[in-house]
Order: C-alpha cells, then structure tokens, then sequence
C-alpha cells in the first residue's frame, strides 16, 4: 500500500486567511469599543468626583467655586498653592485623581477627561439653575453629537443657543437633558 501525501489546497488556506482576518478585525473593533467605555466611564468618575468636591466647597465656603462666570470655562485651580490647600478646591479632592485628570496652564492646573481635553464649568449652571453644569464634549472632542453635527460658538447666533446645545449626543456631563 502506496502512501500518498496531502497537501493544502489553494481555496483551504485562503478560507483559513479569510477567518484569521475576520476575527483579526474583530478584536480590534472590541478592543477600540473597551478602550473608549473605559475612557468614558473615566470621565464619567472624575465628574462625579469634582462635583462632589464643588459640593463640599459651597457647604464650606457658601457659594460655588468660582462665582460669577455665566459662559463655559476651564475649570481651574492655583498651581501654587499652600501647604494647607485653604480656600481651594484641591483640598476636596483625592490626591490620585488630581495625578490622572489635571494638567498644567502656566499658573493653573485644569482638569481634563479621559482623552486629556479641559472640562467644561459654567456657574451658574444652564441645565442646573441652583448650581453648576460641568461636562466633557467626549470622544470626538465636539461639543454636540456623535453624528457629525458639530456646534461652535463661531456658527451660533447667540451664547443662550450655544448653553442650550451642551450635553447633546456624545458629550458627558453631570446633567441629564431632557428634549
């Protein structure tokens, strides 16, 4: 009895290539989706975290940090500062989260989401009329929707119409919208 070799026809190895890439591209597409869930429940924490600092502060201080501002803002802390963080809000805040969401802006140190972009503060707030809305405009660094519809300033008639557009879409804020 004559034994005869197999080889691997030209159309298995091709099949086996096609399922390689297939779940090749898979994997890279759950990955990417994991990195940005976690980056946006990241975000979702550090908000939470500064607005219960900003809590913290006005049940100290009796008013919001900063007062006054009525158009978004970088949410900013001094750089220098005491030893004893007095009067600021650092003191309210978990020293790993100041490692992992503050970068420095000269004399200030900013707070920035999971993809190292300044957190928007408005005071008071637009959406929370007693208090203070804070936000990121998330993953694809637009404030408005995940759709491409971006809004500016530039493209807005006025600053109300802007105010009332934050937190549609993709952004991530500490208010929920109601439209």
């Amino acid at each position: 009895m004559k034994r005869t070799k197999h080889y691997f026809t030209l159309i298995e190895i091709l099949t086996v290539a096609a399922i390689i890439a297939i779940l090749a591209g898979i994997s890279v597409g759950a990955i990417a989706l994991i990195s940005n869930k976690n980056a946006e429940a990241k975000t979702q924490a550090t908000i939470k975290a500064l607005e219960l600092a900003l809590a913290q502060y006005k049940a100290d201080h009796g008013h919001i940090y900063p007062t006054s501002l009525k158009t978004p803002i970088k949410l900013t802390v001094p750089k220098d500062i005491p030893a004893n963080l007095k009067g600021t809000l650092l003191k309210y805040l978990d020293q790993q989260l100041l490692k992992s969401a503050t970068q420095e802006d000269g004399t200030n140190l900013y707070f920035v989401d999971a993809w190292n972009r300044p957190l928007v503060y408005r005071v008071p707030g637009y959406f929370n009329k007693a208090g203070f809305d804070l936000g990121s405009v998330g993953p694809d660094g637009k404030l408005g929707d995940n759709y491409g519809n971006e809004v500016t300033k530039s493209k807005m008639p006025s600053s109300s119409n802007f105010n009332s557009y934050f937190g549609k879409g993709d952004d991530i804020t500490n208010f929920q919208r109601k439209d």
